[in-house]
């Protein structure tokens, strides 16, 4: 364990975060019993807790990761339309406690500090456009207007119920109140386009509100709950979510729908496999922004793999070497100069074609676990944590200049990114290549050799 006095890069570019939803994940004993139902796959774990999480820290601080993404923890059971509907957190009828299936303030806090033990941020995920029925003020008396609402999306995202600027006011204390009185680093939100409201988005005063409150705890000395990293969801191409979410500075960070498309094909569609291209698409996946059509030219992009929204990454690749294409993936992921995020089980190529009673949605919401099960699992595993160790350890995997050689070896397709990192003098070589082949990379001492679609990653300096 690192010592408690422990802090990573606040540079949101060194973000690798690991998703966890909270409802499917770990049952902790001695934790709340957790709930019976879940939108997923009949015969996966319903009861996930606070305490699973909490138990798994290790392991997940030991992927190489450097920060934990929860799905909503507040209070949903008492949503309408049933047990489902609460399970799923995205729901919440009080935004100012925890959901007593998942556990208490108490287990909150515990999971924050011991997190923060480890070198590890905690990001909560918030839904600031829709909720399950709140009938309560803040804690300033701030009250949600319940207005059906379309955002700048219109009947194509839904109608939300919550009315802008009425609710902002309350949203704002929300974002406010969980870094301030429990050390949160960030936020996930959830459907973010909601807030883009006749012709205004509302993430501009959010999105302030934050910086001034990390800033004032900055100047207090605090070390944590000082990042205020917040990443929006919005199911978009590039130019539809410069023109909401990022737009006017709202939001600087949302999962990159295109970049993912690029690398493993469609989310609602098994075996779509990306790489159309070959490594032409990774070429373009590392990228400016700007130059894949996002503005403004400070945004950054999270890339993945999968989400609890969509088919898990392993169905694309179904096949027996699919952990060696699902390796070429976790590799182009470790490289991105950005935040990037990993979905729970996605290290152990976990399934969700096969799982009874699931819509397409929700198949991906399957059980977790912190062992691989075969040799299949523990080759990629042990690889997807060599990948984001060594990402961690040389600050060139995430920021700085990148140089690409793309080249024909024999048979082989080559592909080698020389990545430099002016501030530490860091610098890494990534070498793609899609069969068998001997590489020499000027600055190396020797020839690498490199297994097909098992990318090498080498530190240079």
């Amino acid at each position: 364990m690192e010592p408690t006095n422990f802090h990573p890069s606040e540079d949101w570019r060194s973000l690798t975060i690991y998703q966890v939803m909270v409802s499917s994940f770990l049952h902790g004993k001695g934790g709340s019993e957790g709930y019976h139902a879940l939108w997923g796959p009949d015969d996966e774990r319903k009861n996930g807790n606070l305490r699973g999480v909490i138990n798994a820290l290790d392991y997940i601080k030991g992927l190489g990761v450097n920060a934990i993404w929860l799905t909503p923890i507040f209070d949903s059971s008492e949503a309408e339309e049933g047990e489902k509907l609460q399970a799923s957190g995205y729901f919440a009828n009080d935004y100012f406690k925890i959901d007593p299936h998942f556990g208490t303030e108490d287990d909150l806090r515990e999971l924050v500090e011991k997190a923060h033990d480890r070198g590890l941020y905690v990001i909560l995920d918030g839904v600031f456009g829709h909720h399950g029925g709140v009938s309560h003020p803040s804690p300033s008396g701030f009250t949600i207007d319940s207005t059906p609402s379309l955002s700048e999306r219109g009947e194509d995202g839904g109608t939300g119920n919550v009315k802008y600027p009425e609710s902002l006011d309350y949203f704002r204390e929300v974002a406010c109140y969980w870094i301030d009185n429990f050390d949160i680093d960030g936020w996930r939100f959830d459907q973010a386009y909601q807030l883009c409201q006749d012709g205004h988005n509302y993430w501009c005063e959010i999105s302030e509100a934050v910086r001034q409150l990390c800033d004032r705890r900055r100047s207090e000395g605090k070390q944590w709950g000082v990042l205020g990293y917040m990443v929006g969801e919005d199911w978009s191409d590039a130019g539809g979510i410069s023109s909401r979410v990022y737009r006017d500075g709202g939001l600087k960070s949302a999962f990159d729908f295109d970049g993912r498309q690029l690398i493993c094909g469609a989310m609602g569609e098994a075996d779509s496999g990306g790489l159309d291209n070959s490594w032409d698409d990774v070429i373009k996946v590392y990228s400016a922004p700007s130059e894949r059509g996002y503005s403004p030219d400070d945004v950054l992009p999270n890339l993945f793999l999968s989400n609890h929204d969509g088919v898990r990454v392993a169905d694309n690749f179904y096949d027996g070497k699919n952990e060696i294409n699902l390796m070429t993936r976790f590799a182009i992921l470790a490289g991105y100069p950005g935040p990037i995020t990993l979905y729970y089980g996605d290290e152990f190529a976990d399934l969700s074609r096969d799982c009874d009673g699931a819509q397409p949605d929700n198949a991906s919401r399957t059980s977790g676990h912190l062992a691989p099960d075969d040799d299949r699992e523990r080759r990629l595993v042990n690889y997807v944590r060599d990948a984001m160790t060594f990402r961690r350890d040389n600050p060139a995997m995430w920021r700085g200049r990148q140089e690409f050689d793309r080249y024909k070896l024999g048979d082989a397709e080559i592909l080698v990114v020389i990545k430099h990192d002016d501030e530490t003098g860091n610098r890494v070589a990534m070498i793609f290549s899609d069969r068998d082949a001997s590489v020499t990379i000027p600055g190396a001492e020797t020839p690498t050799e490199v297994k097909g679609y098992v990318p090498a990653l080498i530190k240079l300096a």
